[in-house]
């Protein structure tokens, strides 16, 4: 039996017809988590980071290693000194180009950058898939994960297996 060549063309049409059209339709769907926040800036821009911390108690959370922060990439990713890339573990912050993106950015540069962050590393997973380090951001005694939660600025992001359970913090 043998296949047409017009017969290939017009197979080979339709699945291209048709992966096209899987591609739109998973591309229209996923949109990240999506999430954002409208807090002004001005809501943080006149409180110091003490000011801020006397609000929450401290962590139960233990650090486990500690570093200058030497790069604030977004509200949930930072670089620390002798570590590496940061994942806050359990969170997640507006994404470049979202409402609330740099309010989060600012708000945790304003807990850490140049300034010694001591880390919690998640012990059930380490790392994200990107290779980043997962862990709770300890700053002065405080869990800067759970005060991104319970000032907005975050939404949770539990993916088990994790040590850390956000649902806890709030």
């Amino acid at each position: 039996m043998t296949i047409k060549r017009k017969n290939i063309l017009i197979i080979l049409a339709i699945f291209i017809i048709a992966l096209g059209a899987m591609a739109s339709v998973s591309a229209y769907y996923y949109k990240g988590t999506g999430f954002s926040h409208s807090i002004p800036d001005s809501k943080y821009s006149g409180q110091s980071a003490d000011d801020i911390l006397s609000h929450y108690e401290d962590t139960d959370c233990k650090v486990e290693s500690s570093g200058l922060c030497t790069k604030v990439v977004d509200g949930d990713t930072i670089y620390v000194e002798g570590v590496g890339k940061i994942r806050f573990v359990g969170v997640n912050t507006p994404e470049r180009g979202v409402d609330g993106y740099k309010v989060s950015k600012n708000f945790v540069a304003k807990f850490c950058k140049n300034k010694v962050v001591g880390l919690d590393i998640d012990d059930c997973k380490n790392q994200d898939k990107y290779g980043r380090t997962l862990a709770v951001v300890i700053v002065d005694g405080k869990n800067l994960n759970e005060i991104l939660l319970k000032e907005g600025l975050a939404e949770i992001m539990y993916i088990p297996p994790s040590e850390f359970n956000p649902h806890n913090w709030t």
